[in-house]
């Protein structure tokens, strides 16, 4: 039962036991009255916390791995892109081999993080980019660490290996 008085609302609560009549001033909403008292909330409140966070972090830092992934992904594909474009034109730089000069092409572009470039043509095989008119392909592998443990477990050591290729066709160009 509630009681108004002067615009400030009081709780009639009745004590059996004691057989009294209590008046308490009331400064809690509907809605926590109903619940009972807002008692326990806290508690209850921290038990879900505690069961949601773990998850929570999961997936923050599965979406963290996931867009690390992308951004690798996007950075080797870029680095074969412009080793691909040095190739077929049949330059190399001053006192490099052509293919040397292709893999530090491809090595710059990706801020160094490749170690692990493969280019073969067609007509030179394996290590070989190619005379003019050839086909060149240019291939790289690439360990990324995962960096949550539990997806990570899925994979070999918790590494994920991301490979690229990228084939050109030479342009006509005078050997050097």
């Amino acid at each position: 039962m509630y009681l108004t008085l002067g615009g400030l609302q009081f709780a009639v609560v009745w004590c059996i036991e004691l057989r009294c009549l209590e008046l308490g001033f009331w400064a809690m909403s509907r809605t926590q009255r109903v619940r009972g008292h807002g008692r326990g909330s806290r508690g209850q409140s921290l038990t879900e916390f505690a069961l949601v966070l773990p998850l929570f972090f999961i997936l923050l830092f599965g979406i963290l791995d996931i867009g690390r992934l992308y951004n690798t992904w996007l950075t080797l594909q870029h680095a074969l892109r412009e080793a691909g474009r040095f190739a077929v034109t049949g330059r190399s730089m001053t006192g490099s081999t052509r293919e040397a000069s292709i893999i530090t092409v491809a090595q710059q572009a990706s801020g160094g993080i490749l170690t692990d470039v493969q280019i073969t043509s067609q007509s030179g095989g394996s290590g070989s980019a190619g005379t003019a008119g050839d086909t060149v392909t240019i291939s790289v592998a690439y360990d990324l660490k995962l960096i949550t443990p539990i997806i990570g477990q899925f994979f070999s050591n918790g590494v994920y290996r991301i490979n690229a290729s990228t084939t050109f066709k030479n342009e006509p160009f005078t050997s050097s």
